[in-house]
């Protein structure tokens, strides 16, 4: 009854709206007096309303990411210099948006690794969503400038353990620790690959609404934030039984 109380609400109100042009004052204010009186006896339907225009658009959003998605997934998600990890010819694709001075990632980081690991059959993609400042910016493009010389994980697994903001000494004497030429990183890193790599990673999480690390695309899901391991195997699963 409610539900109907409030749709109904919703088409007057679209019609004093809409009917304002075509109605003379008397009408007008005839039709004001209705749309008032049945709030003041009813306020709790618009709250119902909006609950059932939040649905709609929450409803619209989840098709039009999924829309962007597959675009996203023909034709720009992998380009030649994004990192990639697990098995290349894995069955689900299962993609982190991460920052390297995200606390969340960074909690995350060892559940994403115990899927990863325990799970053969999945190829890892690793997009470097710097948004936490240019120290985040830096350190993406020192990861991705890591991939040029096959010591791109090497790298991450030790920037996922570095405790405490980041700096530019920082990440490079971390470069450093898993055997990194500095010199040719340094180069590396201002590379028009390395730049067209981050730039694009932000249109893709934009494109898709992930507005925060770390963010995961399993298959056709979108998850945001730092959900337990049990949410991604259930999500890798739930991909399989749509294969």
């Amino acid at each position: 009854m409610r539900f109907f109380i409030a749709l109904l609400s919703l088409c007057v109100l679209s019609f004093s709206i809409h009917a304002e042009e075509t109605l003379n004052d008397t009408q007008q204010d005839e039709v004001r007096k209705l749309v008032r009186e049945t709030l003041l006896k009813n306020p709790e339907i618009i709250m119902e309303a909006m609950q059932v225009l939040q649905a709609k658009q929450q409803e619209q959003q989840a098709k039009m990411q999924k829309i962007a998605l597959a675009d996203i997934r023909k034709n720009k998600l992998i380009t030649a210099i994004t990192p990639t990890g697990g098995n290349p010819k894995g069955d689900v694709t299962f993609v982190e948006f991460f920052d390297y001075q995200c606390g969340y990632c960074k909690r995350a980081f060892p559940g994403v690794m115990e899927v990863i690991n325990s799970d053969k059959n999945i190829r890892y993609v690793f997009k470097e969503f710097a948004i936490l400042g240019p120290a985040s910016e830096i350190a993406a493009r020192a990861a991705l400038a890591a991939k040029k010389q096959g010591k791109y994980m090497d790298f991450h697994m030790a920037m996922m353990k570095v405790n405490g903001r980041l700096s530019e000494d920082k990440i490079l004497k971390t470069a450093e620790s898993v055997g990194l030429d500095i010199k040719k990183l340094q180069e590396d890193m201002k590379s028009d690959e390395v730049t067209e790599e981050i730039v694009s990673t932000r249109e893709i999480a934009q494109r898709l609404d992930i507005t925060g690390t770390p963010g995961f695309i399993i298959g056709d899901q979108i998850i945001p934030g730092a959900v337990p391991p049990e949410t991604l195997v259930q999500a890798i699963k739930q991909q399989r039984e749509k294969s």
